[in-house]
C-alpha cells in the first residue's frame, strides 16, 4: 500500500543556488542521521542501509519504504551532493497494537536513530554536552492539520516515563502542557518543551523554506538551550541555559505523532479525521554532536 507516493524514484539532487557550499557542521557529530544521497525508498527496510532503525517506529504491516518519500531541496545541513533530505508520512494505517487492541487515539510514524543502548537504556549522546540538530520543511501537498498536536522531534526517557525535551506543533493538549485552545496563534506554531512539558521557546510554522532547530543538553550541569534560525541563516541562541533535568538516558526519535482531539487517554480514544492523500513534515540536517568542548555548529 501506499507504493503510490513515489511518483520518482530518488535520484541526483542539483544543490539550492541560495546554499552556501561549506560545511557548516564544525564539530565531532555521535550520531549522523543525515541520508545518503544514493538512498533509496527501500534502503531504510534494513539495518546495513539506513542510519536508523528498520524496526521502530511505524504502523503494523508497515515497511519504511511504504511511508517514507523523497525529497530534493537541500537543507542548511546537509551537504550538497552528500545526503538529501526525506518526507515521513502518516496515514490511517499508522496504528499500534497493545496486546489484542489497537491504539486507535494517535497515528504515528517515528525514526530512531540506530545504536545499541547499554544497560542502563542509555547511548553515546546521553553524557557530557551534546546538541541535536534537525531540520523541517512544510509539504504543502500532504499538510498537517494543526488543530491536532503533533509530536515531531523528542527525546524519550529510557523507562519511556517522559523525555527530556519535545518539539511540538500544532494544537497542544492540556495533558501536555498546552492550552488545548484551537486559534490560529496556537496553530501555527512550533515549541520546544523542556523535561517538565514547559514551553522554553515558540515560533511560527512557515510554509515557505527551511526552518532548523538544535537542542543542547548539558548532562554536566543540568540544562537545556535552544538554537533557531531560518532559510540558510546561521542558528542563534534563542533561551540561554536554562535549568533541566537530563537524566534518565534514552534515544532521539523524529517523524510525527499526531494526537487526537476530543480525547480521554490520547492512546485509546478520541477524534481522528480521515488521512486520504497522507500528511508529512520534511526533515533535513539530522545530527547530534558532541559540544563538550564548546563546540557548536550554526
Amino acid at each position: 500500500m501506499w507504493k503510490h507516493l513515489f511518483p520518482v524514484p530518488f535520484a541526483l539532487t542539483l544543490a539550492s543556488p541560495h546554499l552556501d557550499h561549506r560545511d557548516p557542521v564544525q564539530c565531532p557529530i555521535i550520531f549522523d542521521g543525515r541520508v545518503p544521497q544514493n538512498s533509496t525508498p527501500t534502503s531504510f527496510n534494513l539495518a546495513s542501509t539506513s542510519p536508523y532503525s528498520p524496526q521502530y517506529v511505524k504502523g503494523e504491516n508497515l515497511t519504511w519504504s511504504d511511508i517514507l518519500l523523497p525529497n530534493i531541496t537541500t537543507s542548511r545541513f546537509d551537504t550538497p551532493f552528500i545526503h538529501r533530505p526525506l518526507e515521513v508520512t502518516i496515514n490511517d494505517a499508522s496504528l499500534f497494537r497493545s496486546g489484542s487492541g489497537l491504539q486507535l487515539g494517535f497515528r504515528r510514524a517515528g525514526l530512531l536513530l540506530r545504536d545499541d543502548k547499554n544497560a542502563a537504556g542509555a547511548d553515546a549522546a546521553d553524557q557530557g554536552i551534546v546538541t541535536f540538530h534537525w531540520s523541517v520543511r512544510q509539504d504543502v501537498s500532504r499538510p498537517m492539520n494543526l488543530s491536532h498536536e503533533y509530536m515531531n522531534v523528542w527525546h524519550e526517557k529510557a523507562d519511556y516515563s517522559g523525555n527530556q525535551f519535545t518539539f511540538v506543533g500544532g494544537v497542544v493538549l492540556p495533558v501536555d502542557g498546552g492550552s488545548g485552545v484551537d486559534s490560529p496563534a496556537e496553530k501555527q506554531a512550533w515549541r520546544v518543551q523542556n523535561a517538565r512539558n514547559e514551553f522554553v521557546f515558540r515560533t511560527e510554522v512557515r510554509e515557505d523554506g527551511w526552518q532548523n532547530f538544535g537542542v543542547q543538553l548539558d548532562h554536566v550541569n543540568g540544562t537545556i538551550r535552544v538554537y533557531y534560525s531560518a532559510g540558510n541563516e546561521p542558528l542563534e541562541d534563542v533561551t540561554g541555559a536554562l535549568p533541566n533535568d537530563n537524566s534518565g538516558g534514552g534515544q532521539l526519535q523524529l517523524g510525527m505523532a499526531k494526537k487526537p482531539t476530543e480525547t480521554e487517554t490520547v492512546v485509546w480514544d478520541g477524534y481522528q479525521e480521515p488521512i486520504l492523500q497522507g500528511e508529512g513534515q520534511i526533515y533535513g540536517g539530522v545530527f547530534v554532536e558532541d559540544s563538550s568542548n564548546g563546540c557548536i555548529s550554526l
